[in-house]
């Protein structure tokens, strides 16, 4: 009895399993189909865009009338730079948590990646978008003073790192199996505007597709791209990553000594995109570790701090 228990319960895990593998795979697909119907570029474009500087302006001016929203998911790393940007420079706004696999909160929008900014106003009118998250730091970066640092070669090395190698590090520890993956998905439980049903389908599906996407697609590029070797255990190398960024980035290139940002006294574009990046898995156990393990946990509080956020406990 106990046996047949046991071997309906392992076929119907396994049944489960394949269903969402090949269900992932389909809209997988769909999603990718999705991204490329329309550039960033050629959408930001589209937009009015007597209608966007209008928005830049009351953004810069902290007018009461701009209700700009930020469509996010909580755990994709470059919407968390957007977040961070918007909150280093106390950039009044809402989120609008998005379900990553449907995506429903973007039905309106012909661009179908996140981060999108929308640019609305108190009395419910709908602005236009800005779209991507490089383009939309970068325009606002150059509307609030800081455009300056786009030129710095030593600021486009740290953010290119930021949103590259360590975006892929971070995500093939995050789903390096497909339980990790499936618990990683849990952040969606909180998401009281996201339907019961979506929920479970993006475990069952999105969960497998993250899972071989980060062994059959991120692991292979790190190996490539020299930031992981075959042998590496991508935590550690995850946290060395981290510590290179504290004893290069944080310190004064001339005099060796500790700055508190990148930026020096006050954060730049670098420690924005690093932190937001970092972002993507606080109350994760990654997030825990890399507190506990590496050499940044001073400089996360000090954001924490500018940012605006609770001290963090785990």
């Amino acid at each position: 009895m106990v046996k047949n228990i046991g071997r309906k319960l392992f076929f119907g895990g396994a049944f489960l399993g394949v269903l969402g593998a090949g269900g992932g795979y389909a809209t997988y697909q769909r999603r990718l189909r999705e991204n490329r119907s329309i550039s960033a570029e050629d959408y930001n474009a589209a937009q009015n865009q007597s209608d966007v500087q209008g928005a830049l302006r009351l953004l810069r001016s902290g007018d009461a009338a701009s209700a700009t929203k930020l469509y996010r998911y909580t755990t994709c790393p470059w919407c968390g730079t957007v977040k961070a940007f918007l909150d280093c420079q106390k950039i009044r706004h809402d989120c609008v948590e998005v379900e990553p696999m449907l995506k429903g909160e973007i039905n309106e929008s012909a661009y179908k990646k996140v981060p999108q900014l929308r640019f609305d106003k108190a009395d419910g009118t709908k602005g236009p978008y800005l779209v991507d998250s490089g383009i939309i730091v970068d325009t606002l970066a150059k509307e609030f003073g800081l455009g300056k640092q786009l030129d710095s070669e030593d600021v486009k090395k740290w953010r290119d790192w930021a949103r590259g190698p360590l975006v892929r590090l971070m995500t093939l520890e995050f789903n390096k199996s497909l339980f990790d993956a499936w618990s990683g998905y849990s952040y969606i439980d909180k998401c009281d505007t996201i339907p019961y049903a979506n929920k479970l389908f993006l475990k069952v599906v999105g969960a497998p597709v993250m899972y071989l996407v980060a062994l059959n697609v991120t692991k292979p590029r790190l190996i490539r791209d020299g930031f992981l070797s075959v042998t590496d255990v991508p935590a550690e190398r995850f946290h060395k990553e981290l510590n290179r960024f504290a004893e290069e980035a944080l310190h004064d290139a001339k005099t060796k000594k500790a700055k508190p940002f990148h930026g020096g006294n006050a954060p730049d574009l670098v420690d924005m995109d690093t932190f937001g990046v970092l972002q993507a898995v606080r109350g994760h156990r990654m997030y825990d570790e890399l507190i506990a393990k590496t050499k940044i946990s001073e400089w996360l509080r000090s954001m924490d701090s500018v940012v605006g956020n609770k001290p963090y406990t785990s």
